[in-house]
């Protein structure tokens, strides 16, 4: 009698076994992301911004970068960057122009469920075209800004920043700037 009750467990295990293992197809199958997966996702739209847009080699490798991760219908609102997804990549092309050796270093990446905001610094030395209308000098400009985009269909959509424009305006040669600016943009950053 012990052996069939050994063998009926086995059976019993078996059963609830294949059971199961069944029972976690089906649900692997129809799980839905949950707001963590959400989450790391927009930090990660966040970061390809940076790493498959910005920080890409040629205005090609950027511009598809950017077709990736930014919304057809883009929503700008700083002020004097042109309107849209093909505005943001005419905008950054234009950096370029003025400082071929840009480079964005991502300090920050935080995100919810449906925004994501990224704090980074721009390096580079502006030696090409006028920059901001200031001609090239050699400048060398090291300055933080912060991003902030809303998320719609798992693309960048709505977007605001802020520049510290201070710091730039300094390391451009810009004379005139008020003494608070000057004092401040003197410190070392803490980053």
């Amino acid at each position: 009698m012990t052996s069939f009750t050994s063998f009926l467990r086995l059976a019993v295990l078996s059963v609830t076994l294949l059971v199961a293992m069944s029972a976690c197809k089906d649900e692997n199958e129809n799980v839905k992301p949950t707001a963590t997966d959400t989450i790391a996702a927009n930090a990660a739209l966040g970061r390809a911004f940076f790493e498959e847009g910005l920080n890409a080699d040629t205005p090609a490798a950027r511009a598809a970068g950017f077709t990736r991760v930014v919304s057809p219908d883009y929503q700008q609102y700083n002020a004097i960057a042109p309107l849209g997804r093909d505005g943001l990549i005419g905008f950054v092309e234009e950096f370029y122009k003025a400082i071929p050796n840009l480079n964005a270093v991502i300090r920050d990446v935080f995100a919810t469920e449906d925004r994501v905001v990224v704090r980074w610094t721009i390096t580079g030395n502006v030696t090409g075209a006028p920059f901001l209308g200031v001609p090239p000098s050699g400048q060398r400009l090291e300055f933080d800004v912060i991003d902030i985009w809303t998320i719609r269909n798992g693309q960048l959509y709505e977007h605001w920043d802020q520049f510290d424009w201070p710091r730039c305006f300094i390391q451009l040669g810009i004379q005139g700037i008020p003494a608070p600016f000057q004092e401040a943009a003197s410190r070392p950053v803490r980053r």
